[in-house]
């Protein structure tokens, strides 16, 4: 009985020191930017958001990054045009889906590359990607620095246009994600 209770108690130790490793950052928001950019014939644009909600799972031991999450509203693009923002609303359904997700199902880092593998939530379509980018970490902040590019097509969104041209299909987009250690 007694080695019964002295196993279970060095498995409850081993359990909390594990416990102990892991760490979860949320993203400082005043400092985490995601953008995106289009292209149309006639003219390209970018517009920025800064209400990037996202959070990594941090393993303090090793100091890499063992998850992350990352939630946009798509209202909170901001292009600098009303009219366009507006219309990119109607366009992506906004109302219907609210925000653009990413979760990440496994990570790998080797010196200041990472890369992410998981699911994108777009427009209510969920698709596998990969995002690589570069990891920075300096006097306490974690940066995440990439972009990727995505197709609306693969999200069955259907192209807008401007004066019956359409746009490219491809959404580039640009993250700065930054967590305060």
């Amino acid at each position: 009985m007694k080695s019964i209770v002295i196993t279970a108690l060095m498995f409850t130790g081993i359990l909390a020191s594990h416990a102990q490793e892991k760490k979860k950052i949320e993203s400082d928001k005043k400092n985490s930017i995601v953008s995106y950019s289009m292209k149309h014939p006639m003219h390209e644009w970018e517009a920025n958001s800064k209400e990037v909600k996202s959070v990594i799972v941090l393993n303090s031991t090793t100091n890499t990054i063992e998850a992350i999450a990352v939630s946009i509203p798509i209202k909170s693009f901001d292009s600098g045009n009303s009219n366009r923002d507006s219309h990119a609303i109607e366009v992506l359904e906004a109302l219907k889906y609210p925000n653009v997700s990413f979760s990440s199902s496994e990570i790998q880092e080797s010196g200041d590359k990472i890369t992410a593998k998981g699911n994108l939530v777009f427009h209510g379509v969920s698709k596998k990607i990969e995002i690589s980018g570069t990891k920075k970490v300096s006097k306490g902040k974690i940066n995440l620095i990439g972009s990727f590019q995505i197709k609306m097509t693969d999200h069955k969104i259907e192209e807008p246009g401007l004066m019956g041209i359409k746009t490219e299909d491809l959404i580039k987009l640009k993250y700065n994600l930054v967590y305060n250690n």
